[in-house]
């Protein structure tokens, strides 16, 4: 069966608002003749006459009605679904935004995101996932995932990234009966044993690379899963933990640690986040991503 002309939409609904063949063919850019072409094509398909006179005004048959409100809801779904496609509203937009964030990011990053989609688009929601970092480029390709914000490497093919702000280094230790200024040489560092979690792996990996070019090794007293666990065993211990600035100072108010510049040098982080090329152009991801940008970045610097 040969698909018709799906103009003939167009030219049922501007019928049955106009209820004339010449207002009709007016508010379609067409002659009269070229709507009474169309109308009788489609009573020849549908073996109905759809429109007839009644009065001065044309009206639909009762066929004509079930198709008029079939017209209305296809039109419905192709001005919202596909014609507005472009469009996006962040003050009145339902959107779930999903982002990977390590444990370090749902502590310190989520709160300030939480905060920042509740003042310009409160009916949007923020869902934050973790994904182990093999599966992050699959998910960001898939849709399953807006956008990965992290201290995260080369992710692959057809990704953009966008650097936000760098974090440096510093080592927390037990702290004493009120706080201090604390200084630890390298070899009391490098004697003392570590408390190390895997969200931290980066950090742990820059560390014992360091060490090496030292000639000294990373003494572990402790790898946790959880990085909330991190203050409360150094606090109860003689163990130390390098951890990046910003989230040393929420363990110091977590836990009695204090905070100390590392004896050694290592590079800062830099938190960047990356999304699909797909999903490049979409005007809602497109400001989620400068949502992002302007909330955690040091500059507030635009999308690349």
């Amino acid at each position: 069966m040969q698909t018709p002309d799906l103009n003939f939409l167009y030219v049922l609904q501007a019928l049955d608002e106009e209820r004339s063949v010449s207002r009709a063919a007016d508010r379609l850019g067409l002659t009269q003749p070229a709507v009474s072409h169309a109308l009788g094509k489609l009573r020849t398909l549908f073996g109905d006459d759809l429109f007839v006179r009644a009065g001065s005004v044309m009206a639909p048959t009762p066929v004509g009605e079930r198709l008029v409100e079939g017209v209305a809801h296809v039109l419905t779904v192709v001005q919202e679904e596909i014609w507005s496609a472009k469009a996006f509203d962040a003050a009145t937009t339902t959107r779930a935004f999903s982002v990977c964030l390590s444990d370090m990011g749902v502590i310190v990053l989520l709160p300030r995101l939480l905060a920042a989609l509740r003042e310009r688009a409160p009916n949007a929601v923020l869902k934050p996932i973790q994904l182990p970092s093999l599966e992050l480029a699959g998910a960001l390709q898939d849709g399953a995932l807006d956008l990965a914000v992290g201290y995260l490497g080369k992710m692959g093919e057809n990704l953009h990234q966008q650097p936000l702000f760098r974090r440096s280094l510093v080592g927390i230790v037990k702290g004493g009966t009120r706080r201090r200024k604390v200084r630890m040489s390298l070899d009391e560092f490098v004697a003392r044993k570590h408390v190390v979690a895997g969200t931290l792996a980066l950090t742990n990996q820059l560390l014992e690379k360091e060490l090496r070019r030292l000639g000294a090794k990373l003494k572990v007293g402790v790898d946790v899963p959880y990085l909330l666990a991190v203050p409360s065993l150094v606090a109860t211990s003689d163990f130390v933990a390098a951890v990046p600035d910003e989230l040393a100072e929420l363990f110091a108010r977590l836990a009695n640690v204090d905070v100390f510049p590392l004896p050694i040098a290592l590079p800062d982080l830099t938190v960047q986040q990356f999304w699909h090329a797909r999903h490049h152009n979409d005007a809602g991801h497109r400001w989620f991503r400068r949502l992002v940008s302007d909330t955690l970045g040091q500059t507030g610097s635009g999308l690349r």
